[in-house]
């Protein structure tokens, strides 16, 4: 478990990023863009975001996300007061893609148990 600090300082880079990328990048982002998780290292040195795309493929999503990172850390420092600022490491969100793949599976087989009764 994480102490508690650590835990608000993601969820307060976890709000300020999804509020950046809906307001700031909607426009130009390719496809619509969630943040689902942050993980920021104890020294504040990176964050790892997490997020799925949907309307576009995950790797133009994360290059976009990637080559926005200054814009969007120049925007948090409006937003929150750290000491310093995490460089952004985006990865697309391998939890909702599996549980994606596990829905879509859920799916065929009630269709193949529809057609067998």
């Amino acid at each position: 478990m994480l102490p508690r600090r650590q835990e608000r300082i993601n969820q307060l880079v976890k709000q300020a990023i999804s509020d950046i990328v809906e307001s700031g990048l909607k426009r130009t982002a390719p496809g619509l863009i969630t943040i689902t998780n942050v993980k920021v290292s104890p020294d504040l040195s990176v964050a790892w975001i997490d997020f799925t795309v949907i309307g576009a493929d995950d790797e133009i999503a994360q290059k976009f996300l990637q080559s926005s990172a200054y814009y969007i850390v120049s925007q948090m420092a409006t937003k929150i007061r750290l000491r310093s600022l995490p460089k952004l490491k985006f990865e697309p969100d391998k939890v909702a893609k599996r549980a994606g793949r596990i829905e879509e599976l859920l799916r065929e087989i009630n269709r193949e148990a529809d057609t067998n009764s």
